[in-house]
């Protein structure tokens, strides 16, 4: 588990990217993989030109928000069933991000200790980090330091 239910996001998401093909663990922090123009939004059902997912290289990227569910990998194409009473979705499918508020997230790399009030920048591999990388945008900031089991609360703020 990587967020804790302890989060605040009324009518501040996003639900128009699409997660890339890889399962993810949620409370990370998502960049754009690809992205379309302005007419690729909104045109139909689908928009596949809009994809999200955790990104390698923080140096430039474009941050969407947190993700507040577990992407799991499909095991059969006819036996196994998403669990929608945890949120489950599966790679390639319309995920959601919180753009503004706050989450209680493990998803701060090892070594990192932030203090209350310390700048959150999207690190790599969709960690959350007090130390931001060259070109990493700031993504909110730090409301308390880590606890004993690694959490932290992180008020986001992507516009």
């Amino acid at each position: 588990m990587a967020l804790k239910p302890d989060r605040e996001y009324n009518e501040t998401t996003d639900i128009t990217n699409f997660w890339t093909t890889v399962a993810a663990e949620k409370g990370g922090c998502a960049g754009v993989v690809t992205q379309g123009s302005g007419a690729a939004i909104g045109q139909n059902i689908v928009d596949e030109a809009n994809v999200v997912g955790y990104i390698a290289d923080p140096s430039g990227a474009i941050a969407k928000g947190i993700l507040i569910q577990t992407v799991s990998a499909a095991l059969s194409a006819t036996r196994d069933f998403v669990n929608f009473e945890n949120g489950e979705i599966r790679p390639s499918d319309k995920c959601t991000l919180v753009t503004k508020g706050f989450v209680v997230t493990d998803m701060i790399p090892v070594g990192i200790t932030p203090v209350a009030g310390d700048a959150a920048y999207l690190a790599a591999s969709g960690f959350v980090s007090s130390t931001q990388a060259s070109g990493a945008p700031q993504i909110g900031r730090f409301e308390t330091p880590k606890d004993a089991a690694g959490f932290a609360r992180v008020t986001i703020d992507i516009t």
